[in-house]
């Protein structure tokens, strides 16, 4: 930890206001869930919760399935990273932050079917990765993150069998969290 030199009161409810320079450099946005820790008997810690980390045993279960069923290349991600990814050289990009066009899909709440060759750029460093299928995650009318079915072919496209088996592990993972 370091100290950032800033000092802020708590009002009466019992709230203190993130600074605006402090959310940006932590990609916090409105709405964004904050998990609260005692480290000792005087430290508080704020961390950045992702439903999606929490589901990373099932996530890497469902992709490697959609990966063995599908042959695509398959990529979990939160609303910041890649939690997850399945296929052929595809480890380096978890933990990768992805980019403000995907964080806008996701926010979005929209289906993207991208088939055709697209500019769509998935990770901020702005490997082309061929998206083909880009879906929101979506519990309780908020978005959490998105599933996404990519590949090295340009021209490869999504059969409905593929889609549809997309749409049912979305489902699995939205539902486990509804209840």
């Amino acid at each position: 930890m370091y100290p950032t030199g800033i000092i802020k009161k708590i009002d009466n409810l019992g709230r203190i206001v993130l600074p605006k320079e402090i959310r940006r450099k932590l990609k916090i946005r409105e709405n964004d869930e904050l998990e609260i820790f005692l480290d000792s008997e005087e430290t508080i810690l704020l961390k950045k919760y992702s439903t999606m980390k929490d589901l990373k045993k099932e996530c890497i279960l469902y992709a490697t399935i959609l990966n063995k069923e599908t042959d695509f290349k398959v990529m979990f991600t939160d609303k910041d990273k890649v939690t997850v990814c399945k296929g052929k050289n595809t480890s380096l990009f978890v933990g990768e932050e992805i980019s403000e066009k995907l964080i806008d899909i996701i926010e979005k709440r929209m289906i993207c079917n991208v088939n055709m060759a697209s500019d769509i750029k998935v990770l901020k460093t702005g490997e082309n990765l061929y998206p083909k299928i880009i879906m929101p995650l979506i519990v309780d009318s908020k978005s959490i993150g998105s599933i996404i079915l990519f590949s090295d072919d340009v021209e490869r496209v999504v059969k409905d069998k593929e889609y549809e088996l997309l749409k049912f592990v979305a489902s699995l993972i939205t539902t486990k969290l509804e209840i």
